[in-house]
């Protein structure tokens, strides 16, 4: 994928995550189709940061499949292990959030908050049409110097040539994570806004795909989710919500 450049990067946080699912959700076999595919998404989306402009961003795409390496622009995932519909998979992903001084106001006198690259393991379950999903990754380039940790269970409905498939899941945010991405540090604390210290998190998604290869002969993926975030966030002087929505319409197809 071609990462578009922007003022923010926590903006395309809902974006990459959903470009992941295309993907890197789904483990590689020898029934899939292998080699390098090409594409374009566009995608809305919101953040609970105050006063921070909803987007909606267009983004070309290249990835590639193979029998266990996937790389799907910054998302790289290499299988490890696969037995009766269980794969232990590696994983490098970005964390596409963060903050530049000027997307909003309530960010006026603060330090910038850099987006970074994690380190991790995805297990992932499938059995009579239903996907449990485990992962888990870790900061390498010292931006908040956490974790996250996610699990999720779907159901694959097959209707004519849709597949649908919604899920439901939980995203743990470690404190340092919450702390760094949400916090106000002492010295970056005014009269109207207070300083925070963040505490972990446990969001909660839910999402709903349509995905259907009758289109122009390639995979056609439509994703609507909701975020609902733990106290921890939207306590924080710099949020306004405790929910964010996002859509995102994807196409891809093999060279």
């Amino acid at each position: 994928m071609t990462l578009l450049k922007s003022k923010s990067t926590a903006s395309l946080s809902t974006l990459l995550a959903f470009s992941a699912t295309v993907c890197a959700q789904q483990p590689a076999n020898s029934q899939q189709p292998q080699g390098w595919m090409w594409g374009f998404g566009v995608t809305a989306s919101q953040d609970v940061y105050t006063d921070f402009d909803n987007r909606i961003v267009p983004i070309p795409i290249i990835g590639y499949t193979g029998e266990k390496l996937r790389v799907y622009g910054p998302f790289i995932g290499y299988e490890l292990f696969r037995e009766k519909g269980l794969t232990l998979d590696a994983q490098l992903v970005p964390v596409f959030a963060g903050y530049e001084e000027d997307d909003s106001a309530v960010f006026t006198g603060m330090d910038d908050r850099d987006f970074s690259y994690a380190a991790g393991l995805g297990l992932n379950y499938s059995t009579g049409g239903w996907v449990y999903s485990l992962s888990t990754n870790a900061d390498i380039l010292g931006k908040f110097d956490g974790y996250q940790a996610s699990a999720s269970i779907g159901r694959r409905f097959r209707i004519d040539n849709f597949m649908i498939e919604p899920s439901l899941g939980v995203n743990y945010q470690d404190s340092n994570y919450v702390d760094y991405y949400y916090g106000v540090r002492p010295e970056e604390a005014t009269a109207f806004r207070n300083a925070y210290n963040g505490d972990s998190a446990v969001n909660t998604e839910v999402r709903v795909a349509v995905s259907t290869r009758q289109f122009l002969g390639g995979m056609t993926r439509l994703e609507i989710g909701a975020t609902f975030f733990d106290n921890s966030i939207s306590d924080s002087p710099l949020t306004d919500d405790d929910t964010a929505l996002s859509a995102m319409l994807v196409y891809t197809r093999f060279f």
